[in-house]
């Protein structure tokens, strides 16, 4: 995989930054900068990439980062079609390493602050309450000034610290290991797979459009993605799955080919490889949960 472009956030002068993002399609650059980021979803739909990890995202899709942590959120191909009327909307809080000190976290009234910076160089999903009570928050920050949104700031960090309602993103021990600029290879690879995950996917294909072989760009992508270029296929395709089979609008056998399987076995197998469960498993699962819901 290629190295992702960091991204410059803050000026010295600020301590942190809010943004109320609306455009036609997410930031489509995969990226890093040194600061701890807060991203919660309001409109769009896509898929996020965090470290080496692969999900898809929708309406509501809260997110925590550490610096230097790599990441992209992809809208779907139909927000980058002639013509759309599609719109995305992201709000995005960038807040400075040293509003949390290593001094200051060393304190015990900081213990859980400390553990979610820890597990920050990871990723942090939250759902649940958390999720509801954060985006609240979030779209009141605009409307503050001068040290009383830093309070904000400080009451958001306070609460995602005392949340057991998260799951860690990228791989334990996962590490940026990207050097120097590579953008423009990153973003072939993730246009080629994104376009093409329901196809056939031609490992020559992407190596020639890199100008590697096949054996070289294996070599290449796995350490960089701490995966194999196959995997990472896959990781796509079942959160694609996932997605339709939250819709219920195909069976088992019509997503396997919608996701660019060619057997409904080894769709079967892929999935419970990456979700631990086999497919008509998840989807009763959902249905629980969308019965105890109502």
């Amino acid at each position: 995989m290629s190295k992702p472009s960091i991204e410059q956030t803050l000026t010295s002068n600020e301590t942190f930054i809010f943004k109320d993002m609306t455009d036609t399609y997410f930031n489509p650059s995969w990226h890093f900068h040194p600061e701890f980021q807060i991203s919660f979803i309001v409109k769009g739909i896509g898929t996020r990439f965090v470290g080496d990890h692969v999900q898809t995202f929708e309406k509501g899709d809260l997110v925590f980062t550490g610096p230097n942590l790599p990441h992209l959120w992809r809208s779907d191909e139909a927000y980058f079609e002639k013509n759309n009327k599609l719109t995305t909307r992201g709000l995005v809080i960038y807040f400075d390493q040293n509003l949390l000190s290593k001094s200051l976290l060393s304190k015990e009234e900081f213990y859980n602050i400390n553990k979610l910076v820890t597990n920050s160089i990871r990723g942090l999903e939250f759902y649940g309450e958390t999720r509801k009570q954060i985006g609240k928050l979030i779209l009141n920050i605009a409307d503050q000034k001068g040290f009383r949104r830093i309070m904000k700031l400080l009451e958001i960090i306070d609460i995602l610290a005392n949340s057991i309602e998260y799951n860690l993103l990228a791989s334990p021990g996962y590490t940026n290991v990207f050097k120097g600029d590579d953008t423009e290879k990153m973003r072939i690879v993730y246009e080629y797979v994104m376009t093409n995950f329901k196809t056939k996917i031609s490992l020559e294909e992407i190596a020639t459009m890199l100008n590697m072989t096949t054996t070289s760009f294996c070599r290449y992508f796995k350490p960089r993605a701490n995966k194999t270029f196959t995997r990472f296929v896959n990781d796509i395709r079942i959160g694609h799955a996932r997605k339709l089979l939250l819709e219920d609008n195909f069976n088992i056998s019509q997503i396997s080919y919608e996701c660019g399987f060619n057997t409904l076995s080894n769709f079967n197998k892929q999935f419970k490889t990456i979700a631990n469960m086999c497919p008509h498993e998840y989807r009763k699962l959902l249905l629980n949960i969308k019965t105890s819901i109502s």
